[in-house]
């Protein structure tokens, strides 16, 4: 027998069970100490954020190496959720945004879940950080095909303009932009301008800077006057004065009644109950009261009243009605 040969063979034996052994995963002894930081601790809906995790003996050295720590959130995913220290103590992962907004709380445990620590990651803006937005147009009445501009001040959550060159999302729901992603300047404006088109309505605007709530402003779209008569009753009134009433009915190119028309009045004779500007109805009548007296009838035969509206093209609608003296 080979003595020898079977000696070294039970010395292979005895060192198998050895070398087949995993080394046992260090544990974090009690009265360790976590440490969990996020870098940055401020990111988009769908942005990254590296997450360290320091770990300490209680005497101040570092948890041994391959010690494991287990992290968990509340929003959003982790790279990994079972991590190991290095030497120094330290393991890093990384954290995504998921697309909801609000604080994630990132919480890192050792031990067992003796030993915690918890660290928070705004994601996406809070109602305090986030911009605001004023949107105004100028003028907020327009007949079709007119035109009107839109200014939009942008201010940071501390109150200053937002840097210059931030993109202006603007909306409408009636009429179109020049240009609908201006620019801001350097104090925090934008402006475009609305082109109404043919379409009467109410042009609701809308615009959004960043992660701003969306501000609204409204235009009032005036179908086009293109024609305008006077009536006046009675249309013909006694030498000692009365009162007449003055109806003005303004049209479009189709003949249909012009809602929100402005009609001025006049006349030769006579006050006028209003003497500003009355807006025509939804069937596209305006009216005024023409009181006269019969001081200033004296050798009057006769009188013109006159109601004045503004076309699509801006020019004014001129029409007149004689009033008769008996």
């Amino acid at each position: 027998m080979n003595y020898r040969l079977v000696g070294l063979l039970l010395l292979v034996l005895s060192l198998l069970p050895a070398v087949g052994c995993d080394k046992a995963t260090p544990v974090a002894p009690n009265g360790a100490i976590l440490t969990i930081s996020a870098n940055p601790s401020k990111i988009g809906l769908t942005g990254r954020s590296t997450i360290t995790v320091v770990g300490r003996k209680p005497d101040g050295n570092a948890l041994n190496p391959g010690t494991e720590v287990r992290l968990s959130t509340d929003k959003g995913t982790l790279d990994a959720s079972i991590l190991q220290v290095d030497s120094r103590g330290e393991a890093t992962t990384t954290f995504h945004g998921d697309g909801r907004s609000g604080d994630a709380k990132i919480t890192a445990m050792t031990g067992g879940g003796m030993t915690m620590a918890t660290t928070t990651i705004q994601v996406g803006e809070t109602s305090t950080t986030k911009p605001t937005v004023l949107v105004t147009a100028s003028p907020n009445s327009i007949p079709v095909e007119g035109s009107s501009t839109i200014t939009v001040i942008a201010r940071n959550s501390d109150g200053s303009p937002v840097s210059e060159g931030q993109v202006v999302i603007l909306t409408t729901t009636l009429g179109s932009f020049t240009d609908s992603r201006p620019k801001t300047l350097a104090d925090g404006t934008a402006t475009t301008t609305l082109n109404a088109g043919k379409q009467a309505g109410t042009a609701e605007i809308t615009a959004i800077v960043g992660s701003s709530d969306a501000a609204k402003t409204q235009i009032t779209i005036r179908d086009a006057a293109t024609d305008l008569s006077i009536q006046a009753n009675p249309s013909t009134v006694p030498s000692t004065g009365g009162t007449i009433t003055l109806t003005a009915f303004v049209a479009n190119s189709l003949g249909q009644a012009v809602q929100g028309a402005p009609v001025t009045f006049s006349s030769e004779r006579g006050t006028l109950e209003t003497t500003g500007v009355v807006f025509t109805d939804t069937t596209g009548v305006a009216t005024n009261k023409l009181t006269v007296t019969q001081s200033q009838l004296t050798n009057v035969v006769f009188f013109d009243a006159t109601a004045k509206t503004p076309s699509g093209t801006g020019t004014l609608i001129t029409r007149s009605v004689r009033i008769n003296v008996e």
